[in-house]
Parts: C-alpha cells; structure tokens; sequence
C-alpha cells in the first residue's frame, strides 16, 4: 500500500466554499445568521463567500443585510422583486456560485454542521458530504429530532419516507446540509420550485453516479422569528411536485440516464480514517 500524507492545514485551505441562504422577513436572525457564516466559513476555508436571497421582505431584512456588506466583501445580497420561496431561492443561489463548492443553511440555522470541517478531509474519497439528523429511539423522539413542532416533523417525515420508497434513493436524510462539488451540481438542470427541490438535487446527483459520504448534522430548533416553510399550500406543492416528477422521471421512465450513486454511511471512525489522505483542490489536481 502507497504510504498516504496527511493534511496540512495549508492545503486544506486551498478549498473554496460558497454558503446560500435565503430569508423572508427575517429580521431578528440575519444578523446572527451573518456573524455565525462567517465564523463557520472561516474556520474552512480563506476563499469563501454568502449568498443571501432576501425573498422580497417586508422588514428590515434586506437593510440589514446591505449595512454588513459594507464590511463583508464576500457578502453577495440578491434581492427577489415577490415572494419566490425555497425551491427557487434554491435555483437562483446555486446559478450564481462561485466557489469550487457549495452548501445552503436556513437563516435561522437549523442545522448543526459543526462537524463539516472536520469531514473535509473525505472529500479526497466521495463526491458529495450529506447531513443526517440523529436516528431516533422513539415516535416521539422522531418527530422532536426532525422539526420544531411534532406537526412539522411528522411533515419532514412523510415527505423523507415518500421520497425514499418512490425514487429508492438510500440516504437517511434528504431536508438537510449537502456539500456539493459546485460544477458537479450546476451540471443538473433543476426543474422544481417546491420543498422538493432538495431532494431533486440529491437525486440528479445520484443519478450522475455520484457518491456520497453521510456526516452527522442534528436539527436545531428556531429561537426567534417565526418559520415559514410549512404553510398548508406549500406542503401541497411539494407532494405534488414529489408525485409529479415520481411518474415523469420513473413511471414514464422520463430520466433513462439514470446512474446508481454510492453511499457510505457514517461511523465514529470515519473523520479519524480521513485524516490519513492528502486533502486538496480537486480543481488543482485535475
């Protein structure tokens, strides 16, 4: 066996990150939101930038974004005309990254990705990182993990487990973090406007054969303001939408491109292994 270099801190910070975010009326979070991005994408990377869609608030959202930009070069604000919510805030983000990769967290950082950084290193072995919320021991616990109200969760559920026995895609988690090579992900045309646009970028994807390496990212719960992403409407359009591109892409066998990806799901040991491989540029080693 090859004798494998470890990482330097030096070549690990030869990535580039682009963070996406999108916030309607979100004026007691954007702040944070902004301080907590750069601290994270900091501790990543020197080359990084935010995306920030202000979703045609009504508050004072948007100006609060345009006074930390005055500090913030890397601070990208794009502003939507009307209310155009996740799956097309999701769309124009990715369209206009920059960075070798890219990943979106909600403003009220839902997601706990403290771990992330650490998994860098196995971007040397998968294509794509994917965050999983914690398996649960109980019903109750199931939906506590997945959202911020059992209503909420038992939505996240069902929209998790139709879009597992549907399209068979065999992550443990499709609302979460993905860390995406940005050329690997602005390759696939995005169709959806929905909730479901998550899962269609897993899918398009896997569908490329891409593989995938999961890492854990536990739900947080939302301290202030109020969610907005699981009004009755918009609930309906993303089931619409699952069982629309369901039976154009699989029953119609609309997608014959189809690929099967790989996944490698997470074990304790995994960050520990990944530290052994010289982690760089997949850009400069090309």
């Amino acid at each position: 066996m090859a004798s494998l270099e470890r990482v330097s801190t030096e070549q690990e910070r030869r990535l580039s990150f682009s963070m996406l975010g999108w916030a309607l009326n979100e004026e007691e979070n954007v702040a944070e939101y902004i301080y907590r991005a750069e601290a994270f994408l900091r501790s990543m990377s020197d080359d990084f930038e935010l995306i920030l869609i202000d979703d045609a608030s009504t508050d004072r959202t948007r100006d609060l974004i345009v006074e930390h930009q005055k500090t913030r070069p890397w601070l990208r604000l794009v502003v939507n005309e009307h209310n155009r919510g996740a799956g097309y805030n999701a769309k124009r983000a990715i369209s206009l990254a920059t960075k070798e990769y890219l990943f979106w967290q909600p403003v009220d950082w839902s997601y706990d990705i403290s771990k992330l950084p650490e998994c860098l290193p196995l971007l040397r072995q998968y294509d794509i990182l994917q965050g999983f919320r914690e398996r649960p021991t109980s019903l109750g616990d199931l939906l506590k993990r997945r959202s911020d109200t059992p209503y909420k969760g038992f939505v996240s559920v069902v929209n998790y487990l139709m879009v597992r026995v549907l399209f068979q895609l065999p992550l443990h988690d499709c609302q979460n973090v993905t860390l995406y090579p940005r050329a690997l992900i602005q390759s696939v045309r995005l169709e959806c406007e929905s909730a479901f646009i998550n899962p269609e970028c897993l899918l398009k994807t896997w569908w490329t054969g891409a593989s995938f390496k999961e890492f854990p990212a536990p739900f947080l719960r939302r301290e202030r303001g109020k969610s907005r992403g699981t009004r009755p409407l918009q609930i309906v359009i993303a089931v619409r939408d699952i069982l629309l591109y369901w039976f154009r892409w699989i029953v119609m066998n609309g997608r014959q491109d189809r690929k099967r990806g790989t996944v490698s799901y997470w074990d304790e040991t995994a960050i520990e292994q990944a530290s052994v491989f010289k982690l760089t540029s997949r850009t400069s080693a090309e």
